[in-house]
């Protein structure tokens, strides 16, 4: 019986010693507590900032403190802490509990401030009741509190200080109770707050401090709320994962680097007020779509650099400056609007990287003369310059364009520059009579090709012997490495060669295409080929079109058929153009005159060619007069040459050609 006895009284001071209430008088209470093992300490009474420093300095396992009770004169004390020794009433002091095991904390009703660093590395910091009275929070006073994940702001709070709940890894929720005052949420006061999802500030907020919510989990950002709002802070949301931020109607501006590379924001809501765009506001951001700014003044330096999912930008009456590089690396842009009467002022480099020619630039109509001579402003495509027919937008108008507009029709994408430029004939519809109108243009006398060769794949045709009034079909064929689907070129016939019957027509090998051609002159004809439904050419020197030729007795006993003029046209809508082709005609009386034709000389691209019926040599000039000797196998020679303006001559008779 006496054991027991005794283990009992064991167990009973074993609980007393973890758990201790106490009536204190201020400045008492290390005489109070004799147990610094304690695990759980109530207060009531009164106590100083002597009582909070015996407390921290002590009782190093204290898991749960409860002093609402309590009520906080002010002290003066012969010791310095945290450099200070005067310390006020109703305050809980600076660094009065950082680093201790506290995981549940209820603070006096009647505390109105919690000083610096209160509670700053408590790492086990799972709930923390705040006192109605409460008016401010310092700096980083629970900055590190990695356990806490919820906290109530009461109504009666003014400010938040900097850092004050940093780095609290758990954190998910910070609410300001409804009616609340908090009018000022200090620097980085949620910064590495991964976990923070649910952010609500209250109506009375007035600004934000740098870095507020960098590094937390906030993805949907609500400040419609807080009606009072004028500045976000600088650098608020980097390294967040925001994909939405609706920022208050009343907002005036949007600090340096707010949204920096806040790549997963698509969606961006502001008001009518916000007149200042800081630098790297924006900059990196996922914004994708349109954005129309209704009060903007300023942009800053790299406001929207990179901003590359932007296709429209519209900018107010309002705006007066655009920073360095403000818009520069927005490779999406497809249309700008610019209200403003005045031409606003430019940094440098504003719109480094954007095609500027291809973008359409819309302005006042009694200031266009005013931007197009103001530097910068000058290099955007204006409306009235718009080349007709360039669906596509290269410059040009030709069989790519139709293909581009074919795409649409068909229910391809397209983005709203080139929709406004696939409405050739302006009637407010996209549709075959659109097509009808880029026929027109590209069979129009005016309308050729680009003269730089870009593009390897050959349209071919056979040589033809052919003698005065008889007939003979000329075959085109592709050969090609790429895949088209339509093509364009200009069949100049020698004098004494007409084209008989119906005009061109589709090979067999592309019957899925329609043919159009039309006279340019009395010995050249152009000729579009295409597919409503896009279909590709089987190429690999299959043939595309063909026509009938006559010959008269005006033809020249050595002659030739000219390709020119020659686009091809696949999938992307981007046009290629394609070097000429020569094939020969020959006035041959029979198969003996064939037999001692002449050579015969052309071009492949970048290629001189010969074909030899003797071998020998051939002599090259240019038109500078340099000559060289090149020797000749029996059949077809190849040369490669660098472009320009040649004379060959073989067994004495010379040729003129031309390598592109």
């Amino acid at each position: 019986m006496k054991n027991i006895i005794i283990l009992v009284t064991l167990a009973s001071w074993a609980l007393c010693s973890q758990a201790i209430d106490v009536e204190n008088l201020a400045g008492s209470l290390a005489e109070k507590v004799n147990d610094q093992s304690v695990e759980s300490l109530t207060v009531t009474g009164t106590m100083n900032a002597e009582d909070f420093y015996f407390i921290s300095s002590n009782l190093h396992e204290l898991v749960t403190l409860d002093i609402q009770d309590v009520t906080i004169e002010p002290c003066r004390t012969a010791q310095f802490h945290y450099w200070r020794n005067d310390f006020p009433a109703n305050e809980i002091p600076t660094g009065a509990l950082a680093d201790m095991k506290l995981a549940n904390v209820a603070l006096p009703a009647t505390a109105s401030v919690i000083q610096e660093a209160a509670f700053a590395g408590c790492a086990r910091l799972e709930t923390i009741l705040l006192p109605a009275a409460l008016d401010s929070i310092g700096n980083y006073a629970f900055a590190g509190c990695s356990a806490l994940q919820a906290v109530t702001l009461p109504a009666s709070v003014r400010a938040v200080g900097d850092g004050a709940f940093m780095r609290c890894s758990s954190l998910e929720r910070i609410t300001v109770e409804p009616s609340g005052r908090l009018s000022t949420m200090g620097e980085a006061a949620l910064m590495d707050c991964p976990l923070l999802t649910d952010v609500t500030l209250g109506e009375a907020l007035l600004a934000t401090g740098e870095r507020l919510m960098a590094g937390s989990g906030v993805s949907n950002l609500d400040l419609t709320a807080s009606k009072r709002l004028e500045t976000l802070g600088d650098w608020m949301m980097v390294k967040t994962p925001v994909t939405t931020a609706a920022l208050p109607a009343g907002l005036r501006s949007v600090g340096k680097g707010a949204f920096l590379y806040a790549t997963d924001l698509t969606t961006l809501t502001m008001g009518e007020a916000l007149s200042i765009l800081g630098d790297y506001a924006m900059a990196g951001s996922g914004l994708d779509g349109d954005i129309e700014f209704t009060g903007l003044s300023q942009m800053g330096d790299y406001a929207l650099y990179n901003v590359t999912g932007l296709s429209q930008v519209t900018l107010p009456e309002s705006t007066a400056w655009l920073g360095d590089s403000a818009m520069a690396g927005m490779t999406g842009l497809e249309a700008l609007t610019c209200l403003a009467a005045e031409v606003p002022e430019l940094g440098e480099n504003v719109w480094a990287g954007v095609d500027q020619q291809s973008v359409p630039l819309t302005v006042p109509s009694s200031s266009v003369d005013l931007y197009k001579a103001a530097e910068q402003w000058k290099e955007f495509l204006y409306g009235e310059e718009w080349l007709r027919g360039d669906v596509n937008g290269d410059g040009e108008v030709n069989i790519a364009d139709m293909n581009a507009l074919l795409g649409i029709i068909l229910g391809g994408t397209a983005d709203d520059a080139m929709m406004r430029r696939a409405d050739v004939n302006e009637d407010g519809e996209i549709g075959i009579a659109d097509m009808n109108a880029v026929l027109d243009i590209i069979l129009s006398p005016s309308s050729m090709s680009s003269a730089v060769v870009d593009c390897d794949d050959l349209l071919l045709m056979d040589d033809l012997a052919i003698m005065p009034g008889e007939q003979r079909t000329v075959t085109v064929k592709l050969d090609n490495a790429e895949a088209y689907s339509a093509l364009q070129c200009d069949v100049t016939l020698p004098q004494g060669l007409t084209i008989s019957g119906n005009g061109m027509t589709i090979a067999s090998d592309a019957q899925d295409h329609t043919v159009q051609m039309r006279a340019m002159d009395a010995s050249t004809t152009r000729t579009v080929v295409y597919s409503m439904s896009k279909s590709q050419f089987e190429g690999e020197d299959n043939a595309v079109i063909s026509f009938t030729v006559t010959a008269d007795a005006t033809l020249a006993a050595e002659a030739q058929i000219l390709l020119s003029n020659i686009v091809l046209t696949g999938d992307d809508n981007k046009a290629c153009h394609v070097p000429d082709y020569s094939a020969r005609v020959t006035n041959s009386t029979g198969i003996e005159d064939m037999t001692v034709a002449a050579d015969r000389v052309w071009t492949e691209g970048r290629a001189l060619c010969i074909d030899s019926r003797d071998g020998g040599e051939a002599r090259l000039a240019t038109v500078n007069g340099v000559t060289r000797s090149v020797s000749l196998d029996m059949g077809v020679n190849r040369y490669v040459l660098d472009p320009g303006f040649y004379v060959v001559t073989v067994n004495g008779k010379s040729y003129k050609i031309v390598i592109k």
